[in-house]
């Protein structure tokens, strides 16, 4: 494995949005190996550094899925109590740290303007349609809507839009449906599916009006948690999680061309994250490139849980 061009340095917090207070008291780093901090060697990745977020505020928490505007600067992200997250992300010039602030935090609202309350809440997966329109998946009650957010993302006020769900999304298991989506440079919206059977995950590409099924094959008792797209390839996250266990984590990609191939698809593995690392319940990987590398950044789900972890961590792709 290369040498790492960025040092290994914690993620640090800014300050936040004063209209919404949600000033962090604290952040702390999180080292990749429990036992040797010094260590950023991860499969074919290299760690960059993480930090663990944390917020007073009620509603921050429950992240399900994040995306990146164009220039890399801000984060957007969803939780699974149907509210948008916004931060500024950026990369120190001086040091090459990453560091994340200005927060602020809205309600998603459904088809008629109201905020999502109940089962109608669980937003899970989220995809740049492009022209600031973002596509966001919702679980129990298995849909998709459509938010014309801005390119800047200056109306998190937009009313939902209905789009088409796959054949059969009313028959997705509760808890188990659509909590990946990506997007895809032809205009198709890629929708994964966490619970599958007979050894796959099920991919559905919607695509001049209509849904296309692939079958990406699945660890045993792993479920799909986030998907994202970059310069040819599909990323993808799979998460197992057992008491006595905990949890475990794989990160994956395929090439986008094998949508298109009637075969069942093998993923290239990246790296797993499992007790002894720096894990949680990843549900969020966005995708993108700096200085001519590829970065992945993945994001943890605390489900509004005490002993559970807001981490965001960083990889260099080797």
């Amino acid at each position: 494995m290369r040498s790492l061009l960025l040092p290994l340095l914690p993620l640090l917090l800014a300050a936040c949005s004063p209209d919404i207070d949600l000033t962090p008291p604290g952040s702390q780093a999180v080292p990749l190996y429990d036992q040797s901090p010094e260590r950023t060697d991860l499969d074919r990745l290299s760690y960059l550094g993480g930090v663990t977020l944390t917020n007073p505020d009620e509603r921050f928490g429950g992240f399900s899925a994040l995306t990146l505007s164009p220039d890399g600067s801000r984060l957007l992200a969803v939780s699974d109590s149907a509210y948008w997250m916004t931060a500024r992300i950026g990369w120190s010039e001086a040091d090459g740290s990453l560091y994340v602030g200005d927060f602020s935090i809205s309600p998603i609202l459904s088809r008629t303007g109201n905020p999502l309350v109940g089962t109608a809440a669980d937003s899970e997966a989220i995809a740049d349609l492009g022209g600031g329109v973002l596509a966001v998946s919702f679980e129990r009650e298995h849909r998709i809507n459509t938010y014309a957010l801005g390119e800047d993302w200056g109306q998190l006020d937009s009313v939902g839009e209905a789009f088409p769900g796959p054949p059969g999304a009313d028959d997705f298991v509760n808890n188990g449906g659509m909590e990946g989506l990506a997007s895809l440079p032809d205009g198709a919206l890629l929708a994964g599916i966490e619970d599958g059977s007979d050894g796959v995950h099920p991919l559905w590409l919607h695509r001049d009006g209509r849904w296309v099924r692939s079958e990406l094959a699945a660890e045993p008792d792993f479920g799909l948690t986030s998907l994202d797209y970059h310069d040819g390839h599909v990323y993808a996250l799979e998460r197992f999680w057992q008491s006595g266990i905990g949890n475990r984590i794989r990160i994956l990609r395929f090439p986008a061309a094998a949508l298109d191939r009637s075969e069942r698809i093998e993923p290239e593995l990246l790296g797993t994250l499992e007790a002894g690392k720096a894990v949680d319940n990843f549900e969020g990987i966005v995708v993108t490139e700096r200085d001519d590398r590829t970065l992945l950044l993945v994001m943890s789900d605390d489900n509004y849980n005490g002993s559970q972890r807001t981490l965001l961590l960083a990889f260099q792709l080797d």
